[in-house]
């Protein structure tokens, strides 16, 4: 895992075959989130696509694990607003290949192999508890 302060999850990359890591560690370096939903959801870059003879199911593979990563970057602290705790939990159920799933099944289902994500799940879900507290004794 590239060096950082950030309390990442590095067992998503941990997890790739060693001959797909350096793909990964390029796009966790050098792309935003947005991109690698773009290159997910269409596909990687000519660039990338001729720096590195990967198949289709290579890239997804790299860009599930680097997405979920790359969310695992993010400190949630309280005024996060809840519309992007939601978009950030969507968007790690479709990476982990649980589109349409509720954010405790996307939880039970990371607990044992990626513990480190399913805390970062945790502490999202108890942030949104307490932005709503806020916004409730506002009203």
């Amino acid at each position: 895992m590239p060096g950082s302060s950030h309390e990442v999850d590095p067992s998503f990359m941990d997890a790739l075959p060693l001959n797909i890591r350096e793909p990964a560690l390029d796009l966790i370096r050098f792309s935003s989130l947005k991109d690698m939903l773009e290159m997910r959801v269409e596909a990687p870059d000519a660039f990338l696509q001729d720096k590195y003879e990967l198949s289709t199911e290579q890239w997804n593979v790299i860009l599930n694990a680097v997405i979920l990563t790359k969310i695992s970057y993010f400190h949630i602290e309280k005024t996060f607003p809840n519309r992007y705790i939601d978009k950030l939990f969507e968007i790690a159920a479709f990476a982990y290949d649980m589109q349409g799933k509720n954010v405790g099944e996307l939880y039970q289902a990371l607990i044992n192999e990626h513990p480190q994500m399913a805390d970062w799940i945790k502490r999202a879900l108890i942030v949104k508890q307490q932005n709503l507290k806020m916004a409730q004794a506002r009203t």
